[in-house]
């Protein structure tokens, strides 16, 4: 098994700080094995940002489930958290056609690896309640600032790359604006198919992810949601669990 040093040592260096451009779209490139590994293991990248990005990259859930984590929602003991995604849906009420209602998903559970669960304790420290990704004054921090720190942090390692995309309006080849490969979707994603890609089972990672297998191919069988398969087969499949990252 290669060492971090060595990975971090074999990443093209991006020495002029401007994002490098590929013209691939962003499923087609991908984050690799290399990439998610220094991201969620580099010692430059602070603790409370590297947890966030290594739920995500183990658990498949939703970035957004991963910041709306409570603390009550984690078993140190057994290393699992639990998700509960609010959806916003208008619906016809009577009297306000636009009003919001707001709807919870089923609960999903993800198993934590042995490191990423200490880490967890780490910055939750002696709270007992409340969002597990906060600030130093105690608030929810915004993913937007997430959002910053894998961008920046993926440039300072030198694998940041963007594609070309045009203004939609007027489609100006000259107005070009990038848009980054490397984002916490991209790390969910490529977490859910380095798993797939090892020999664990497609239909269990979508459990773990919330989707259906639609999402993966056109045509799927429904398995259902048995969380404790899905454990097992992130621990047996998944490189976080299996290189003990």
């Amino acid at each position: 098994m290669q060492k971090l040093e060595d990975l971090e040592k074999n990443l093209p260096q991006n020495t002029n700080g401007k994002s490098l451009l590929t013209d691939q779209p962003l499923l087609d490139r991908g984050m690799n094995l290399e990439e998610c590994k220094v991201m969620c293991t580099s010692s430059i990248i602070p603790l409370r940002e590297k947890v966030f990005f290594r739920i995500i990259y183990e658990s498949q859930f939703r970035p957004d489930e991963v910041l709306n984590l409570l603390i009550e929602n984690w078993d140190r003991q057994q290393h699992l958290v639990t998700a509960v995604k609010v959806k916003q849906k208008t619906a016809p009420v009577e009297g306000d056609r636009h009003k919001k209602v707001h709807l919870l998903s089923r609960p999903r559970t993800a198993i934590l690896t042995d490191n990423t669960n200490e880490m967890l304790r780490t910055i939750v420290s002696n709270r007992k309640k409340g969002f597990i990704f906060v600030n130093e004054k105690g608030k929810r921090l915004s993913m937007a600032w997430f959002k910053t720190q894998i961008n920046h942090y993926a440039k300072l390692l030198g694998f940041q790359k963007a594609t070309r995309y045009y203004n939609e309006k007027n489609n100006n080849p000259d107005k070009v604006h990038p848009r980054y490969l490397v984002t916490c979707m991209a790390l969910r994603e490529a977490g859910e198919r380095h798993h797939d890609n090892a020999g664990g089972s497609r239909k269990l990672s979508a459990v773990s992810a919330g989707h259906t297998m639609a999402v993966k191919e056109q045509h799927y069988e429904k398995v259902g949601e048995d969380f404790e398969q899905v454990h097992q087969s992130m621990k047996k499949f998944h490189p976080a669990f299996v290189e003990g990252w």
